[in-house]
């Protein structure tokens, strides 16, 4: 593709933008589909096409006003996310017509960027033999956190009993592969059979819980009989209650995510079981991984060369198309995604 002049004066950019603000759960109806030209590009400036997005369940926060979300998407603006996108034009000197970049494209086809201010973007490569897609996900920011996640508070001893919930996705799945390959008996926690299923034939899990189909503190006693020595976390609530419950003498808990909650908007669920945090002498923390950000090289070359050893897989679930951005946010709620969650743009 060529300049904005080349695709012709009647270029099309759709976009998400907010409709309104989520009641409880998310729906289609807080989203609506956009269409406008694509502008012309001013100078310092790149045009970017849009490959891929990642959603991801903090998304849901932003949709908020009030609350813990920091910067409530107005109504009526993009819908934010990460994008993996391909320079098209540019009037940067440091961005070439070809280059791949990654940042917060928002939910939209064609975007503009100073590569600083102006939806920041920076360029990236993936690993030879490795799909460009994982930059969003194990090569990526997901990647990166269950990287520093485990070797920056789980710090897992080998025979710890590690429990992980959402073991299925994203995040989740490297860590229990990760605290296997430490020597940890992994137990992990997902939605269904099948996730269940994948986590011990595939992942390497000593033992897997469906939170769908099974009593979950009843399984953990089963599953855990010597208590639980460090829990990552992804969704908060009453799970992350029933894990502080059985927790052992100086047990690590991280907070990485509250799936669970990011739905309940102001009226989030309280642990009742911290205490046993005194009790226990353990500690519970919460991190976020930008704090890292100077060392994602160290995790991104850790976790490919654990990929090329076959000691690290993952999977992606991808929707095809721009139109299926907010079904997929909408999936991850529902516990339909299998993998990390991704919308194919464009090829």
């Amino acid at each position: 593709m060529g300049t904005v002049a080349d695709m012709g004066a009647g270029a099309i950019n759709r976009k998400w933008v907010v409709a309104s603000r989520p009641e409880a759960e998310t729906t289609a109806g807080n989203f609506e589909l956009q269409e406008a030209p694509v502008p012309e590009l001013p100078d310092g400036a790149m045009l970017l096409k849009t490959r891929y997005l990642t959603v991801s369940p903090p998304a849901r926060m932003a949709l908020v006003s009030g609350g813990i979300a920091r910067r409530p998407i107005p109504i009526g603006a993009t819908m934010r996310g990460t994008g993996l996108a391909e320079v098209v034009e540019s009037k940067h000197a440091e961005f070439a017509s070809g280059d791949l970049v990654l940042g917060d494209l928002g939910w939209q086809e064609f975007a503009i960027s100073d590569g600083v201010r102006r939806r920041p973007v920076r360029k990236v490569q993936a690993p030879p033999g490795h799909p460009e897609s994982t930059l969003l996900h194990v090569l990526g920011g997901g990647g990166a956190t269950a990287y520093f996640g485990m070797t920056e508070y789980c710090r897992p001893r080998p025979g710890d009993t590690l429990v992980v919930s959402t073991a299925a996705g994203s995040v989740g799945a490297i860590l229990c592969q990760l605290g296997r390959l430490q020597g940890c008996r992994v137990v992990g926690i997902a939605g269904g059979p099948a996730k269940c299923n994948w986590l011990v034939k595939e992942l390497g899990c000593a033992a897997a819980i469906d939170y769908k189909g099974e009593n979950l503190g009843e399984r953990l006693d089963e599953t855990c009989p010597d208590g639980i020595d460090i829990y990552f976390d992804n969704v908060g609530g009453e799970t992350l209650d029933a894990a502080l419950a059985r927790i052992t003498q100086g047990a690590r808990v991280v907070l990485c995510g509250g799936t669970s909650q990011y739905n309940h908007d102001l009226d989030w669920y309280g642990p009742k079981n911290y205490f046993n945090l005194v009790y226990k002498q353990a500690e519970m923390a919460g991190f976020y991984v930008f704090n890292f950000a100077d060392r994602f090289p160290e995790a991104h070359a850790r976790l490919a060369a654990l990929i090329d050893s076959g000691d690290l897989i993952y999977r992606e679930d991808v929707l095809e198309g721009l139109e299926n951005a907010p079904e997929a946010l909408m999936r991850l709620f529902r516990g339909d995604n299998f993998g990390v969650q991704l919308v194919q743009v464009a090829d």
